[in-house]
């Protein structure tokens, strides 16, 4: 990100928490605000391969801005890393009905099991890592996961504990360079043409206050390329990309399941054949004496190995860029208030058989 754009960038987001101040010391009763900030630091390594997946950086922050009065509703994250600087999501929303809020601006679309509930704060997820299928673009991710439009979400009640909830979608897809997606950047310019994005939810709440949910995802993108490398790998200067998914988070007592699978659909250019594949995960989580938490993730997928699609994610520097399956294992420990450290260690197998060893030591807080 250029110097100029990240100082202005920083002096709203400064203004903006200036303002949250203010708004707090005068309990406006119609007013809130939303301020936290997600830190966590990691050391990593493996065998089999350069380096490990994933966010390699040492260090990480997530900051969350959110202010709402009355009807109105704005909502910011800003990612940083040493390497990295970005405006992850920037919304502002107008609650027309309650509990039904539209946003304009750029937003992590819907059809994301994983990415919805945790975005970028790693304390907020219980491992260190995230299921391959479900990684963002910078990091070799599938799956297009920052959409830039407007977004509708809202909430119901069903019966007098249960709810419903839907999230739709509709804006600017990312374009493809060599091998990742690139979304559109708030902050910065944006070469290429940016094809229709549309993306849903719709999910069951057995409990309307809840944490629990089950239910249904779908996502079609229209993705430009912009290389030529790229257009004569896949044999094609555009593509569509559909996604048909299913997923179910629920706590019961101490355990808690993450599952999710996907069938991923890309339409190609003729005379170009059209092809698919599938990728999935579970997750198991049990809560465990002096505020520790195990956890174990098995990943799979079909097909992945013949996708001329899937091989563009392979930027050939001897690492594993996409996950064929993979085995994940760890343990977290709570130590203090909005404070853990964790430990994780996954094997992972690549499309064209490659296999790593991947281990994590990670420290992850919240402020306040």
């Amino acid at each position: 990100m250029p110097g100029g754009c990240r100082s202005i960038l920083w002096t709203i987001v400064w203004s903006l928490s200036a303002c949250v101040a203010a708004q707090a010391q005068a309990e406006h009763e119609h007013s809130s605000h939303e301020f936290e900030v997600f830190l966590a630091g990691q050391a990593l390594g493996g065998s089999g391969q350069p380096k490990p997946r994933d966010d390699n950086s040492w260090f990480n922050a997530d900051v969350i801005l959110g202010l709402a009065h009355d009807k109105f509703r704005v909502f910011g994250e800003y990612f940083i890393t040493p390497d990295e600087h970005d405006l992850e999501r920037f919304q502002v929303g107008y609650e027309f009905v309650p509990d039904t809020v539209l946003w304009v601006g750029r937003f992590h679309q819907p059809a994301s099991a994983w990415n919805t509930e945790h975005h970028h704060g790693r304390y907020l997820q219980t491992a260190i890592t995230r299921p391959a299928i479900e990684m963002w673009e910078d990091e070799e991710g599938l799956i297009p996961q920052h959409i830039t439009g407007a977004l509708i979400e809202s909430r119901r009640p069903l019966g007098t504990v249960a709810g419903m909830q839907f999230s739709g979608g509709i804006g600017a897809a990312p374009s493809f360079s060599n091998d990742n997606y690139e979304p559109i950047t708030l902050v910065d310019s944006n070469p290429g043409k940016h094809g229709l994005s549309l993306s849903g939810r719709l999910a069951f709440l057995p409990d309307y206050a809840g944490t629990s949910s089950t239910g249904l995802l779908w996502s079609h993108d229209q993705i430009f390329i912009r290389t030529a490398a790229a257009m004569a790998s896949l044999g094609s200067s555009r593509f569509n990309l559909s996604i048909y998914g299913a997923y179910a988070d629920w706590t019961f007592g101490d355990w808690r399941i993450i599952t999710a699978g996907y069938y991923v659909d890309v339409e190609l250019n003729r005379p170009a054949p059209d092809e698919s594949f599938m990728s999935g995960y579970l997750q198991a989580e049990r809560h465990l004496p002096h505020r520790l938490t195990v956890y174990a993730r098995v990943e799979d997928s079909a097909r992945m190995q013949r996708s001329r699609y899937v091989a563009l994610f392979n930027d050939h520097s001897g690492d594993i860029d996409v996950t064929l399956r993979g085995r994940t294992g760890g343990l977290r420990w709570d130590y203090a208030h909005r404070q853990a450290l964790s430990a994780e260690m996954a094997r992972v197998v690549s499309p064209t058989d490659q296999r790593g060893v991947e281990w994590r030591l990670q420290w992850a807080a919240a402020i306040p």
